[in-house]
Order: C-alpha cells, then sequence, then structure tokens
C-alpha cells in the first residue's frame, strides 16, 4: 500500500503538451463555475506550479477532468487558478490532509475554500461551485495506518534480550524510518485512521456550509468513488492482504459522514454519487463502451505525465475507465459529466409537469363557456343535457432549459344546465382527460389522466348585459414519466408516476349590442388555474433516480376582447355563428424554481424551470345548431396566437337535449 499510495502522487518525468477538448455549448443556468478539490477536478494547477509549461491532468491527456467537462457543456470559462481561472482545484490536495508525496505548499481543500471566501464575502447565487475531495485522506491515513503494521511487525522481530532501554531506542528508529519512507508524519492504528477520515468528511461539511452562509445556491458535491475497486488497491492486494477492503471501508466511512450532515444544509446541494455509478460501470462496463476496467490505460505511474505517447494502445482513452492506478480516463470523466448534466436538467424539464394539464383546463373552459354562450340566444328555459368531446394540442416551445413539448389531450364532458327562466342559469359538469406528451429532450413524454368536475352560472340583464363564472376542481395522475439520457454507450431510463389537482375559477362580463338577429359586443375576463404536482420519486434504485418537489404552478389571467353572435332561422331550427377574439395577460407567468435530488444521496437543489408566456391573443369560431324543440348541436374552434413559448389549437362538437 504505501508504494502504491506514494507512486500515484509522484510527479516523475517531463509533463508533455495536452490540452482539453471542449464540446458543444448548451444555453447555461449558472453564472460561472468554481472548482475546489483534488486531483479529480484540478484542471491543470499541479502541473503548473511543478513548472510544466502546458495543462497536463491527471488523466488520458489531453481530456478534461468531470467539472470542466460540465463547464464546456455550458459553454463556461474554467482555468487553473494559478493562471487567472476559477479551478482552484490541486493534485494531492486532502480535505484536512495531502496524500503521502504531494509537493510541499500545495493548499488543502479547507485552505481554498477559505482563501476563496476571505477574498470574496458575498459569492454569485447563479455561479456553480464544485466540492470534491477526500480521496487524498484516505491515501494518508490509509498509509499512515499499513506503516504503522509495518512498523510494528519490526519491532516484534527486536530481540527478547535487547534491554528496555535499546528496545525503546530502536522502536524511535524504526518508527521514524517508516514514517519516512511512507510520507507520513505519524503512526495510526486503523481505528485512528478511520476516526480521522470521517474527521475530513464533517470538515467538508463545514466548507459547504460556509460556501452556503456566503450566498452560494448551487454547489455540487461528489462523494467518494470506492477507492477499494480501483486497480491499485488491487495490486496492493498482492503485497498487503486486505487492503482494498480497508480502502473500501474508508471510502464508505466519508460517505456516511458527509450524507448523513447534507441533510442539514439548505436547499443548493447538487448530490454526485460517484460511489454508486463508478460501481455500476464496473459491474456491465462493455454497457458503457467500456473493455477494461482493471488495467490502467497509461504506461507511466501517474497520469499527469500521461500523453497519447505513454498509452497500452491508441483507443484506451475511449475505452478504460482508469488513468493510471485511481483516477479515471478521458471517456470515464465524460461519462460522469453526462450523469451531472443530466442531474441539473431533469428539474427544469420536469417543470412541463405543471403546465400541460392548463390545456385541459382550457378546454374545460371552453366546454362550459359553449353552454353559457348558448344560453344568451336560445331563449330556452328548463333542463338542458349536454355533452361534449374535444381535442386539444398544446406545443410548448423549447426554451434555454426545456425541451420543445407537444401536447395532444383528449376531453370528454358531460353536464346538466338549468334556466329557471331567461335571465338566470346553473349547471354542473364533469370533465375527464387523457393527455400524451411527447418531448425531443431527456424527458421523452408523460401521460396525464385528469378528472375534473365545476359549477357554473350566469345572469343576463335585460337581454344586453351579462356575467358569468365557474368553480371547479380536479385530480390528476401524471404516469409512464420516462426520463432518458446517455452514459457513455449506455442509455439510462429513469421511470415514475405522480399525483397532482386542479383549481379552476373564472368570471366573464360583456355587454351586447344589436337585436338577436346579430348582436356584438365587448367583454372582459378573469381567469385563475392552480395546478399542483405531488412530491414524487423516480422508481429507480440506481445511482441516477431522482426525487422532485412539489409544484406549484399558478395562472391569473386577464382577458379582454370582442364577441359577434348572430341567428339564422332555418326550416328545421336555428343556425347561430358566433366568434370572438381577445387579448389575454397572464399576471402569475414567471420561472418557477423546481426542487430535485438523488434518491440514493442527500442534498436537494432548486433550479429555474420553464417560463411561460405572459401575454397572448386568442380566438375562437363557432356554430351552434338548434334542430327542433329539443336537441341542439355545435362544434367549435379555439387557438392561440402571438404568443413566444406555447401554442395552442383545440376543437370541440357537442350535443344538447332540452326537457
Amino acid at each position: 500500500m504505501i508504494r502504491a499510495l506514494v507512486a500515484t502522487t509522484a510527479l516523475a518525468g517531463s509533463l508533455a503538451m495536452a490540452t482539453g477538448t471542449a464540446q458543444a455549448a448548451s444555453p447555461s443556468p449558472f453564472a460561472g463555475v468554481t472548482a475546489f478539490g483534488d486531483s479529480l477536478s484540478d484542471g491543470g494547477n499541479l502541473s503548473l506550479v511543478s513548472g510544466s509549461p502546458t495543462i497536463m491532468r491527471f488523466t488520458t491527456n489531453p481530456g478534461l477532468t468531470t467539472i470542466e467537462n460540465v463547464a464546456a457543456f455550458y459553454g463556461l470559462p474554467l482555468g487553473p487558478s494559478v493562471a487567472g481561472g476559477t479551478d482552484f482545484a490541486f493534485g494531492g490536495a486532502g480535505v484536512t490532509t495531502n496524500a503521502p508525496g504531494t509537493p510541499a505548499g500545495i493548499p488543502t481543500e479547507t485552505q481554498q475554500i477559505n482563501a476563496y471566501l476571505t477574498a470574496n464575502t458575498k459569492l454569485n447565487p447563479n455561479e456553480l461551485y464544485s466540492v470534491f475531495a477526500g480521496a487524498n485522506d484516505i491515501f494518508y491515513h490509509a498509509t499512515s495506518a499499513a506503516a504503522s503494521t509495518i512498523a510494528a511487525n519490526l519491532v516484534a522481530q527486536i530481540p527478547a534480550s535487547t534491554s528496555a532501554s535499546a528496545r525503546a531506542t530502536q522502536t524511535q528508529q524504526i518508527n521514524a524510518l517508516v514514517e519516512g519512507i511512507a510520507g507520513v508524519s505519524t503512526l495510526e492504528s486503523q481505528t485512528d485512521a478511520f476516526n480521522n477520515v470521517t474527521a475530513a468528511a464533517a470538515q467538508e461539511l463545514t466548507l459547504i456550509n460556509g460556501l452556503q452562509k456566503a450566498g452560494a445556491h448551487y454547489i455540487v458535491v461528489f462523494n467518494l468513488p470506492d477507492i477499494g475497486k480501483t486497480p491499485e488497491a488491487a495490486a496492493d492486494n498482492a503485497v498487503a492482504a486486505g487492503s482494498s477492503a480497508a480502502l473500501t471501508t474508508l471510502s464508505q466511512g466519508f460517505n456516511n459522514v458527509l450524507n448523513s450532515g447534507l441533510t442539514q444544509t439548505k436547499v443548493g446541494i447538487i448530490p454526485v454519487n460517484t460511489f454508486a455509478l463508478l460501481n455500476e460501470v464496473l459491474a456491465s462496463p462493455a454497457a458503457y463502451g467500456f473493455v477494461n476496467t482493471t488495467v490502467p490505460a497509461c504506461t507511466v505511474a501517474s497520469s499527469i505525465n500521461c500523453t497519447p505517447k505513454t498509452l497500452v494502445n491508441p483507443t484506451a482513452p475511449t475505452n478504460f475507465v482508469f488513468a493510471d492506478g485511481v483516477h479515471p480516463t478521458t471517456a470515464a470523466h465524460a461519462l460522469f459529466a453526462q450523469y451531472l448534466e443530466a442531474e441539473i436538467a431533469a428539474p427544469q424539464q420536469m417543470s412541463l409537469l405543471a403546465e400541460a394539464p392548463l390545456a385541459t383546463l382550457e378546454g374545460e373552459r371552453n366546454a362550459v363557456g359553449n353552454e353559457l354562450m348558448y344560453d344568451q340566444t336560445s331563449g330556452q328555459t328548463g333542463v338542458r343535457l349536454f355533452a361534449t368531446g374535444g381535442y386539444a394540442h398544446q406545443h410548448i416551445k423549447s426554451e434555454s432549459f426545456t425541451p420543445d413539448s407537444r401536447d395532444n389531450d383528449g376531453l370528454i364532458t358531460a353536464g346538466v344546465d338549468w334556466r329557471p327562466n331567461t335571465e338566470v342559469s346553473l349547471g354542473a359538469e364533469l370533465t375527464g382527460g387523457e393527455a400524451t406528451d411527447r418531448l425531443n429532450g431527456e424527458l421523452t413524454r408523460f401521460r396525464t389522466t385528469s378528472v375534473m368536475g365545476s359549477i357554473f352560472g350566469q345572469y343576463i340583464w335585460r337581454q344586453h348585459a351579462y356575467v358569468d363564472g365557474s368553480l371547479g376542481f380536479g385530480s390528476l395522475d401524471f404516469h409512464d414519466i420516462q426520463r432518458v439520457f446517455k452514459l457513455g454507450q449506455a442509455t439510462r431510463v429513469e421511470n415514475g408516476d405522480v399525483g397532482g389537482s386542479t383549481v379552476l375559477a373564472d368570471i366573464d362580463a360583456g355587454y351586447w349590442f344589436g337585436g338577436p338577429a346579430l348582436h356584438t359586443g365587448p367583454f372582459v375576463g378573469a381567469i385563475y388555474e392552480h395546478v399542483k404536482v405531488d412530491q414524487y420519486n423516480e422508481d429507480g434504485d440506481d445511482s441516477s433516480a431522482m426525487s422532485f418537489g412539489a409544484q406549484s404552478r399558478e395562472s391569473l389571467v386577464g382577458q379582454a376582447g370582442w364577441r359577434i353572435q348572430g341567428a339564422l332561422p332555418m326550416s328545421w331550427g336555428v343556425l347561430s355563428p358566433y366568434a370572438e377574439i381577445a387579448y389575454a395577460y397572464d399576471e402569475d407567468a414567471r420561472q418557477r424554481d423546481v426542487v430535485g435530488g438523488l434518491n440514493s444521496m442527500n442534498g436537494t437543489f432548486a433550479i429555474p424551470g420553464f417560463t411561460p408566456d405572459r401575454n397572448w391573443g386568442e380566438v375562437q369560431v363557432g356554430l351552434n345548431g338548434r334542430i327542433g324543440p329539443h336537441w341542439s348541436a355545435y362544434i367549435a374552434y379555439q387557438g392561440r396566437f402571438a404568443g413566444k413559448t406555447t401554442d395552442y389549437d383545440s376543437g370541440n362538437v357537442g350535443l344538447k337535449y332540452a326537457f
């Protein structure tokens, strides 16, 4: 173990030229990226301070680390801090204790963050911060514990005849010699090593809390991978029985303390379950595009010296998991970045769940509105039953953070309308809907089943002025929610189901000019809609399955427009065409934050989702036909225009019977 851990941190040989390759940028919810930690996030700091004329990283150079890939994905700069950038991570850095063999003066993660907070007392809430350390604390304390065992074995070989004073002197000399070879300052027991590692995890929590207190709203927190599964741990087993198991135990100890402490942090933690994801890759490497999980891709001891000339074969950076004994290849780093990018995007995409039912509510209002429109000209009193079938198509256009969505909604409404006289209408209806949303993004689809009911009424004054309104409630069942994204060559699918509810209230008032044959006039209205999506967890138990907080989408729309309606006597009854055009303004149209997190690791974050239209135009045309004394039918079209983000088109056909 001592040999292996020292070797992985040694900086031997010349540093060759290498640069990372950025991918095409996607719109960013963040203003910038700042990283703290160790070699897994070091974008070149250690290579530059060690005298390299060019940037080298602990991977298959050229290549980017995980957080650099994420920054490139969003089109944000992230360069070494020693060259003026915002990546403060250093190879060899621990949370509190650097790895054996790390050059003197390399700042620990604690020193990195404390220095940053001293220089930046108020942080940008839109910045993405990354915290990834702890492995080097394990390397130090595991080395110290292993060295303690070696020293104890050597002390045991001192002849029994040796005097007490001589034994004490020799023991001291052996301990000092072993400490020097191992690169540690003290020898620890296994228990002390475990306690020191968990103390490092507790310190990282203190640092995370410090960032949040200074104003950070987005902190990526990586737990540790299973260090016992690395090639270096396997090599150590050949000389120190059980060392891989010991490293696994230390990794789990660190993660358990970190995970427990994350329950006490504020919303703003983006957790990355590195431990679980790496184990999934190692269990089924071919599924992710890897052909080797046990042999390093580089022929040099440390991947900071790895170049295309020092690879075991030219394709190793793309299909080996490990660059050296402990560090990932370019492909493995890219896979972890895909995981993180999908996690950040998921709550943004899930914001569309609360938008889709608005199409159903509009279809319900249209069915009731047509019934009340008919009451204004029919002259009939008594009880009337009505049934409506409708189809609505809502197109939500792609925004910076949400995919293009197309909602196809089928509706059936059945109700009763009672007119005790020609001035008053009272009624109730029940609407059932089934909607299918298909999206061009990682959230690929979801279905919504809805059941809603409302009561409504209308008062007509002297056949000219009118006021009407409705109040309704409903339940929602979102099912077959499917989130699909790439991890290397694998396609990961996460599924879920969740319930919800709706509230609808509206009031409409207008005035007719003209007579029964043709009348026209203005109207104004107000519509309140509230869609609630319950909190839910995706069904999976893998590293990427997520949970999402409850959503509340409120809409308060004011309308102003003009209507026209006619009545044409026919041999079989009366034909009544009508049309209206309106301007609509949604007072509550604003971007909503949606909370997300992992099922397998604590920590939650809230990130902005879809931004709905604030104003748009609406048009409606229809045709009512009264057939004899009892039957009537209608057909209508409703549409939305001039909106920036949402298009809406719907059609209704209905049948009515009057008693």
